[in-house]
């Protein structure tokens, strides 16, 4: 699958970076289409909330604090009463969930007789994850010549 080079170390060929970046794109292609299929246009209850929390966990994919290798993943959580019960430091998921601070309020949404799963309510909006799955579908187009044109190629150089 490597072409060697003057030192002797194996390098990639076309057909196995074709292979790679087919791989790749088909990991990220299949998040792209589950996410693309949720749908919580049944979430049509409502409730008034208030933001309990606001986590903020800072990570650095690299061995230095360099500000380009810092990833923050941010998880909020509500507090709302809903079907007469009070509900505490609830994750809110959705759209855009990570854009509310702490002591703000708005308005969530939950299916009937799920008031403890609550949603953003733009999540609830028909269409509202569609841009993930025509992404996805691309990179699945995109995967199906990449990965079979990568074998094609790599069995060619080895005749």
């Amino acid at each position: 699958m490597g072409i060697r080079t003057s030192s002797g170390k194996k390098k990639l060929g076309p057909g196995g970076a074709m292979l790679v970046i087919g791989f790749v794109l088909l990991i990220i292609s299949t998040v792209m289409l589950v996410l693309g299929m949720s749908d919580y246009t049944d979430h049509t209850e409502r409730a008034d909330a208030v933001v309990s929390e606001r986590r903020v966990e800072v990570t650095y994919t690299g061995n230095d604090r360099d500000r380009k290798d810092r990833r923050e993943e941010i998880t909020v959580y509500v507090d709302y009463t809903a079907e007469d019960q009070d509900f505490t430091h609830v994750e809110l998921m959705g759209l855009d969930n990570d854009d509310f601070q702490e002591g703000q309020r708005l308005t969530v949404a939950y299916a009937p007789g799920e008031a403890g799963d609550v949603v953003t309510v733009e999540s609830t909006e028909e269409g509202a994850f569609d841009v993930f799955l025509y992404i996805g579908i691309a990179g699945a187009v995109l995967t199906a010549v990449l990965i079979p044109t990568g074998i094609v190629v790599i069995a060619r150089q080895r005749k």
